[in-house]
């Protein structure tokens, strides 16, 4: 190949996004959801310490974690991310209902 058709390919490769952003965009979805995590701990354990019902954030725990399980599974197809995905569907939904029970 030629110079301008390997340019010409790599500009089309990477039309809407380089690999610089990707990784940037990439970073930043993992520390967010990380960061919303130690928030969400945190919380809980006010909400421990102070006698509270903890149900409302374990809900949030638990659907952030099967939501990015979720979405890692339906991208790489793997057995074991998809029965976690549907271990922590299964918590979230058990702590949601317990939450709807105890607001009610």
């Amino acid at each position: 190949m030629d110079r301008e058709k390997i340019l010409s390919k790599n500009k089309e490769d990477n039309m809407f996004i380089d690999e610089y952003e990707k990784h940037i965009k990439s970073k930043g979805k993992s520390f967010g959801l990380a960061f919303t995590l130690l928030v969400c701990i945190a919380v809980y354990l006010i909400k421990l310490f102070s006698n509270e019902d903890c149900t409302d954030i374990l809900t949030v725990i638990w659907a952030v974690a099967a939501g990015s399980m979720g979405y890692e599974a339906y991208l790489t197809k793997d057995r074991v991310k998809i029965i976690l995905t549907v271990f922590f569907l299964f918590f979230m939904l058990y702590y949601f209902v317990r939450f709807i029970i105890t607001v009610l």
